[in-house]
């Protein structure tokens, strides 16, 4: 492992990922962008922070539901793909996802339309469908945990960490109960048995996050919080912001009953009902049984438990001395290091001479062939074994005049170069054996019967071992031992290893295939076809128009040979749109940049989903007046300066132009006058990196001193000032810039800043950090 004495940064993990920079940081861990040097991608990493990473129990309740998280392979979930230790380092190793979080839309946005948000909650419902079918429960969906990709694709993060997290009570991590207090189910606030119907009550809780852009429970500590989780009925969402579906306003009061046996039954009945929300938005939804509803307002101590406010005084508390405690452990930190410094010094040039010999050591995959001939292949074999050569094969050959186990022949010339990699170029060594023995045969893929009935009328003793694999047809001979090409005296034991079907069978992909199709690979996979579902628009059609859009189980599961598979069928449109039998659409995010050509300040640039209109103003210096705006196709889009712009599906450029007003002409005089001599001007341009204006562009003469003044967007802060070469002239927002003889630009840098209740997530990491 390289060492970074100033943070994880260039470190490999694992003698594998690389680390490149932090991308996003939280109260449980930091997130880190790598590369794995084994393929080149890139990937997240996750670093326990020390706090956590020194508790032996937690990491144990870590590793258990991190491997479980690993086992997950769904569209709509970042995949963990591994965990490890090394040094003080606790890391988990995920997918990188390129995109924002559903937090960082919400901000940017104020709210999303009914039509966004639903097929988001669909993307989120299917997700823990699958986790909950494996035997997952998220226990901490929220905004922040939820990415959506640059294909428009929500994917579920932290799937593990969660529930390592909160195993025992809420107080596990310092910032965990008080960044999700918001979204827990009532049964969390109390420290109950929490289930899947608890992932249901939090994704109810972040649809109606998305809808209103607010909270539906909020308060100034997590025990006001939790107690209106537990005491106060859920708000309507369309009270908040009108045009919402009654229905929508039903499925969500559903999704967040106090009691979890009166919301959905599982997270597939919640997305059913979203789904036909789509179709049909007049329709009737989130209905609750009567009988139900009845039996909850008879006085049944089962149902309506007492809040454990002491328990949750007691999460507080517990912050409280942790905070406490991290202080003393700094100090201890500061004295341990004063005392080992020395030590350290005293090895840092060691130190450095081994990170310089790990680092960028090109690895050689070339090999040069030797001459082998008249040397025991024992010998030559660990010299390939050393110098990681397995482009090879041996040739066991009955040849008198030589040794045994001696090379008399090679296939290539000593000094022929092969890459390690090829497949197509192999070295052959012919190896005498005595005249004696016997070389065993190739019997791989052959019938087990007939193999064994060859090699007993050789003089061999035969015996037979199963071996469970997919990878041979049931029956067939997988290698033998000892292996073929091995030279053995007559009446040898040989082991016949043949092949054994697995008990169970992985669900295939068969999602966007005919029916047709895939119900020819089910009956490959010794599977059965069960219950099929049809949209109505399919039903009519035969079954090569006919497209599976889900299974259940769904991909990847092991089922039983001879299982029943249940198929939802549908149109290829509705396989195009992403599996559901309704559009899902889920407009992606993209930047709007604004610049000024002239003298003059523009406003309203920004990240803005595809559709939306973007209200952008731009304001003349002193001295100019506004001409256009144009795209970054030099078209005019607008003479107005100031318009509603309509975000397209792409990144966008409009640049507003300005021109100098008119000077008057002079009166002429009779008398001549001598032509005074003009001081040269230069045009001095602003721009804007970020979201915000400024001012101060204009036309000036060399030396004087031209005020410029930036003024960040809200949810933005001003970074600095610099000019066209890319130096930094200013890092405050109003100076006094001395124009030199020269025209000249000046760009002012904004950079967003994190809002209160977005203090643990991150818009540019692959997933959310959970507190």
């Amino acid at each position: 492992m390289s060492v970074n004495s100033n943070g994880p940064e260039g470190m490999v993990l694992g003698g594998r990922y690389r680390i490149v920079r932090l991308v996003g940081s939280g109260g449980m861990a930091n997130v880190y962008l790598a590369t794995d040097l084994s393929s080149g991608s890139r990937v997240a990493i996750k670093i326990l922070k020390p706090e956590f990473s020194s508790d032996t129990e937690f990491i144990k309740r870590f590793d258990t539901e991190a491997k479980a998280a690993a086992s997950l392979s769904h569209s709509n979930i970042v995949k963990v793909l591994g965990i490890g230790q090394e040094g003080g380092f606790r890391y988990m190793v995920q997918e990188y996802v390129e995109g924002v979080t559903v937090k960082d839309l919400i901000n940017q946005n104020g709210h999303l339309d009914w039509r966004i948000a639903v097929p988001i909650a669909i993307q989120v419902g299917l997700a823990l469908d699958h986790a909950h079918q494996n035997g997952i429960v998220h226990r901490d969906i929220k905004p922040h945990n939820i990415m959506i990709s640059k294909e428009r694709i929500a994917k579920v993060a932290d799937f593990g960490i969660a529930r390592a997290a909160t195993s025992n009570t809420i107080t596990l991590t310092s910032g965990g109960a008080l960044g999700s207090v918001h979204y827990f189910s009532p049964e969390q606030a109390r420290g109950a048995l929490v289930g899947p119907a608890s992932d249901i009550y939090s994704l109810g809780v972040m649809l109606f996050e998305m809808l209103t852009g607010s909270l539906p429970f909020d308060g100034d500590t997590p025990v006001a919080i939790a107690v209106k989780h537990l005491q106060e009925p859920v708000p309507l969402a369309s009270g908040f912001v009108p045009g919402i579906p009654p229905g929508l306003d039903a499925i969500i009061q559903k999704s967040m009953q106090k009691s979890p046996e009166y919301r959905y039954a599982s997270v597939r009945d919640f997305v059913a009902e979203l789904d036909a929300l789509m179709v049909d938005p007049s329709g009737a939804y989130g209905i609750v049984s009567q009988k139900r509803v009845q039996e909850a307002s008879a006085p049944v101590s089962s149902i309506r438990q007492e809040p454990s406010y002491g328990k949750i005084r007691d999460i507080e508390r517990s912050i409280d001395r942790r905070r406490a405690s991290r202080v003393k452990d700094v100090i201890l930190v500061v004295l341990l290091v004063t005392v080992i410094v020395g030590v350290l010094i005293g090895l840092a040039a060691l130190i450095m001479k081994t990170i310089a010999d790990s680092i960028d050591m090109p690895e050689n995959t070339t090999f040069v062939v030797s001459n082998y001939v008249g040397r025991t292949i024992p010998e030559v074999i660990e010299e390939f074994k050393a110098q990681s050569f397995e482009q090879y094969e041996v040739e066991y050959v009955k040849r008198s005049g030589y040794a045994e186990n001696v090379i008399f022949e090679q296939s290539l010339a000593a000094g022929t170069e092969i890459k390690k990699t090829s497949k197509l170029t192999k070295l052959v060594l012919k190896v005498s054996v005595p005249e004696d023995l016997l070389i065993i045969e190739e019997y791989r893929e052959m019938d087990l019967e007939q193999a064994e009935t060859l090699l007993k009328a050789k003089g061999f003793i035969v015996t037979t071992r199963p071996e469970v694999t997919d990878d041979y047809p049931q029956g067939k001979v997988i290698r033998t031992e000892p292996a073929a090409g091995t030279a053995v005296e007559p009446g040898s034991l040989v082991i016949l290893v043949y092949s054994q079907e697995t008990e169970t069978v992985e669900v295939p992909e068969l999602k966007n295939l005919t029916l047709a199709t895939a119900e020819k690979i089910i009956d490959e996979h010794s599977l059965l076809i069960g219950q099929i579902e049809y949209t109505e628009a399919a039903k009519l059609l035969n079954e090569n128009e006919q497209y599976v859009l889900l299974t259940d189980p769904v991909a990847g599961t092991l089922v039983s040979r001879r299982s029943s598979i249940k198929l939802y069928v549908g149109t290829v449109e509705d396989a195009q749109r992403g599996g559901t039998p309704t559009p899902t659409p889920t407009p992606a995010p993209y930047a709007l940049n604004l610049f000024t050509d002239g003298g003059g300040t523009v406003e309203g640039s920004g990240i803005y989903l595809e559709g939306l209109a973007v209200t952008v103003r731009a304001f003349p210096a002193e001295g100019f007046e506004f001409k256009y705006w144009v795209d970054s196709t030099n078209v005019i889009v607008s003479t107005t300066s100031e318009f509603a712009y309509l975000m397209p599906n792409h990144d966008e450029t409009l640049k507003a132009v300005f021109a100098p007003l008119p000077t008057p002409i002079p009166t002429p005089t009779l008398t001549p006058t001598p032509t005074p001599t003009m001081t040269p001007t230069h045009l001095l341009s602003l721009v804007v990196d970020g979201s915000g204006s400024v001012e101060g562009g204009g036309s000036y003469s060399a030396g004087v001193q031209v005020n410029v003044r930036a003024f960040p967007a809200e949810g933005f802060a001003f970074v600095k000032w610099v000019d066209s070469t890319n130096n930094t002239v200013s890092t405050t927002s109003e100076f006094a810039y001395l124009m030199p003889n020269r025209a000249e630009t000046l760009k002012a840098v904004f950079a967003p800043v994190n809002s209160p209740d977005n203090h643990d997530s991150s818009s540019d990491t692959n997933s959310s950090l959970d507190d």
